[in-house]
């Protein structure tokens, strides 16, 4: 018997058993949805990407990590031209702080940083006269970040914090 696509019941049986196989030997990642999804809200298509240039998470150093209770710092760094995009991402109750600070702007009233995840609403963070920012009780799972200030409109690619 055919479906009305053309495909037997062996040929639905067989792509049944293979999609069980391949969910058996190579699971997708646990975040792969999340990320699917995340890569699709693209609002600004005109902002530029800011590229992860450094995560202390890859290549293995932890900054003042305690291994026995899992309460580290991990450091990112997101680069485009001059500009660069610091950030310590710490586990505290409650969530996931970030503190960072934006260099390679001109200080401005106007200057802002905005927090998107995929766990909760945009949050926005004024730059200080340091041109710093800081969020706290951050959901775990996927964000970036959004710089806008004078001549700036940037953002950076998805990061995973708190797992």
């Amino acid at each position: 018997m055919s479906a009305d696509d053309g495909s037997t019941t062996e040929d639905r049986e067989l792509l049944a058993w293979l999609a069980r196989t391949c969910a058996d030997v190579d699971p997708e990642p646990d975040d792969l949805r999340e990320l699917g999804r995340a890569a699709l809200s693209v609002r600004r298509v005109d902002a530029e990407l800011a590229a992860l240039v450094g995560d202390c998470a890859l290549t293995g150093s932890d900054v003042r990590s305690s291994e026995t209770t899992g309460d580290g710092h991990r450091l990112l760094a997101f680069g485009l031209g001059d500009l660069l995009i610091e950030t310590q991402v710490s586990a505290r109750p409650g969530g996931v702080s970030l503190l960072g600070v934006v260099e390679g702007i001109t200080h401005s009233a106007e200057g802002r940083v905005e927090l998107e995840s995929t766990r909760a609403p945009t949050r926005r963070c004024p730059l200080d006269r340091f041109a710093r920012f800081w969020f706290t009780a951050v959901p775990a799972g996927l964000v970036r970040l959004r710089v806008v200030a004078v001549g700036h409109d940037v953002t950076t690619q998805w990061v995973t914090v708190g797992r």
